[in-house]
C-alpha cells in the first residue's frame, strides 16, 4: 500500500461513518448533487475549445456571434499569405531564368551547342548553388 491509499483510507472510514449518521432527506439531496456535478463536468469535458497562439478561444462547445467573423478573417489571412507567398516565388523564379537568359545570350556559343543534350545538365551543374 502506498503513503496515498494510507493516508486515503481513515478517510473514507471516518467519512462513511458520518454517512450513517445522517438523515436519509439529508443523503438523498448530497446524491442528486453528486449527479448534477457529475453531468455537469461530462458537458464540460465533452465542449470542444480550440485556443490560439494568444490565448482566445476560436471555436467553442457553445453558438457565440462572433465565431463564423473569426474563422472567416483566419481563412482571408491564411489564403492571403499563401497568395503571396506565390506571387514572391514567382518573382524569384523570374530572376533565376534572368540571370540564365543574360549568361547564354553573352556567349559566344553556337547555335548549334543549344541542341547538344547534355547542355541543359550542363547550365543545370553551372548554376546551382555551391557548396
Amino acid at each position: 500500500m502506498n503513503t496515498e491509499q494510507r493516508f486515503a483510507q481513515p478517510i473514507c472510514q471516518a467519512l462513511d461513518q458520518g454517512t450513517c449518521a445522517l438523515d436519509a432527506s439529508i443523503t438523498e439531496r448530497l446524491r442528486a448533487a453528486r449527479e448534477r456535478a457529475l453531468a455537469r463536468q461530462y458537458v464540460l469535458a465533452t465542449e470542444t475549445q480550440i485556443v490560439g497562439a494568444g490565448g482566445t478561444a476560436l471555436l467553442h462547445g457553445h453558438e457565440d456571434e462572433r465565431h463564423p467573423i473569426r474563422m472567416l478573417f483566419a481563412i482571408l489571412a491564411l489564403l492571403l499569405g499563401f497568395s503571396l507567398a506565390y506571387y514572391w516565388n514567382g518573382f524569384s523564379q523570374a530572376d533565376e531564368n534572368e540571370a540564365i537568359d543574360s549568361a547564354l545570350l553573352a556567349d559566344d556559343l553556337p547555335p548549334n551547342a543549344y541542341l547538344d543534350r547534355g547542355f541543359q545538365a550542363w547550365i543545370d551543374q553551372d548554376t546551382s548553388p555551391e557548396r
